[in-house]
């Protein structure tokens, strides 16, 4: 399993330009020059039915990795148990919204699929979920209330509930428990004691930075950034701050939280020189080959630990960096295109409430699972770092449920690497992008 391409790479426009794009690449193969937005209206109002023929029920994701094996194992024990079949496509998630935006175009959308969680609002924003309010009415036997509130509300557009949350997959603080004991940072038993406030991160960081042969380049670090605009929103979270102001219309970057935040993700690399820049250098390569200590990443690259001969890791929520608990999540929504006829409805929604009600299957995989019953589980504490992690859920942080989210994560991305470079001083770089955000968020 691999980091999730939540905002893969896309022109701005996201998925209105993507539309515009693929319907005049379509169109000129088929001859159809029907504008879609003319017919996606961004409101509120009524989509485009999206009606899929077939008996099985057709699935798409993206789980091209070892978790598409899981969900291929979970969708046959559904079939065998229900006499349902299924008909599951997996498409890379490269061009999977892509694809997934034209189906939704055209009618010709699966029964059911996954959405990202940032990308909900982006395509609730057409009108092209069904709501979920009415599976669960004809279904009273599933708590809906079971799943973790601020999970819930990511699935959420204009206070209607178009999706079920399947898992969440939160960030965590990754530690090498060998060097951590070769270090001294132990507690009374002997064992490796992660960082739990800003001083002991900084602290254990120190001791596990070292230079050897005093070039002054160290040969381990005790510390590295992964992915860094995850990273960022993890940092902005605990100080109070986000990309966008809470309602969304402007951003957020340039506000004294915020540049606090980043100031302390700037000083670890040239004040505390407890971490590198992210140039030349892999770092979540580096923690599994023992070359970085300590990496913040998603639950996710667990398994990527797992096939690394040697490596003694574990897993903890991540320090308290600011005065707020916080910490930047993602989650794997199942959704139901509108208009989908009823009796394909309601099958589509057995397999749905199959996933769920197994969704610990799918955490052993590297997901963290949402229903609060799940998480109490015997099974899912011997998952020792999922468990780690869910402690983090009452506090986990998504991506701004904006409709624009997606064109504005191009300058977030720049600018948290020019800070990182030492190109920007944060106060520059956040004023640069908040600019150019401002513009995005502006246009109709």
């Amino acid at each position: 399993m691999s980091r999730p391409p939540t905002n893969t790479p896309a022109p701005p426009g996201a998925l209105a330009a993507r539309l515009r794009r693929s319907r005049a690449a379509l169109g000129a193969v088929l001859g159809l020059g029907i504008a879609l937005l003319a017919l996606l209206p961004a409101s509120c109002g009524r989509a485009p039915g999206t009606v899929a023929e077939g008996g099985a029920i057709r699935f798409w994701n993206g789980f091209t990795g070892p978790d598409g094996a899981t969900m291929e194992r979970m969708t046959k024990r559904f079939t065998a148990e229900t006499g349902i079949p299924v008909r599951m496509q997996i498409i890379p998630w490269a061009t999977y919204y892509d694809k997934l935006t034209l189906s939704l175009a055209y009618g010709d959308a699966p029964d059911l699929f996954v959405c990202h969680a940032n990308r909900i609002a982006e395509f609730a924003r057409y009108q092209v979920f069904a709501p979920i309010a009415p599976l669960l009415a004809a279904d009273p036997s599933f708590d809906v209330d079971d799943i973790i509130p601020r999970v819930r509300s990511a699935a959420t557009y204009c206070g209607t509930q178009v999706a079920l949350p399947l898992d969440c997959h939160p960030q965590g603080l990754y530690y090498n428990a060998r060097l951590f004991r070769e270090a001294g940072i132990v507690d009374a038993g002997g064992r490796a004691a992660p960082p739990r406030t800003l001083d002991e991160f900084l602290a254990a960081a120190r001791r596990l930075t070292r230079d050897e042969d005093g070039d002054g380049q160290p040969e381990q670090w005790g510390f590295a950034f992964t992915w860094l605009r995850t990273n960022w929103i993890t940092f902005l979270s605990q100080f109070g701050a986000g990309i966008l102001t809470p309602d969304l219309s402007r951003a957020a970057l340039a506000e004294p939280p915020a540049l606090e935040a980043t100031r302390l993700m700037r000083d670890l690399i040239y004040r505390y020189r407890v971490a590198p820049k992210p140039e030349g250098i892999d770092a979540w390569m580096g923690f599994r080959q023992g070359r970085v200590a300590m990496a913040i990443e998603g639950i996710y690259m667990i398994s990527s630990l797992q096939t690394q001969p040697g490596l003694s890791y574990a897993g903890a929520p991540v320090p308290r960096f600011g005065p707020n608990p916080g910490v930047w999540g993602g989650s794997h929504m199942l959704c139901l295109p509108r208009d989908l006829p009823a009796e394909r409805q309601a099958r589509a929604w057995r397999l749905m409430r199959y996933l769920s009600d197994h969704s610990l299957d799918w955490a052993a995989g590297g997901q963290v699972p949402v229903r609060r019953s799940l998480l109490r589980t015997a099974r899912f504490r011997r998952m020792t770092v999922q468990y780690q992690f869910s402690h983090q859920l009452p506090y986990v942080v998504f991506e701004p449920p904006s409709p624009k989210s997606n064109e504005v994560t191009p300058f977030v991305d720049s600018a948290i690497q020019a800070v990182l470079l030492g190109i920007q001083s944060p106060r520059a770089a956040a004023a640069d992008a908040s600019r150019r955000i401002n513009q995005v968020l502006e246009r109709p």
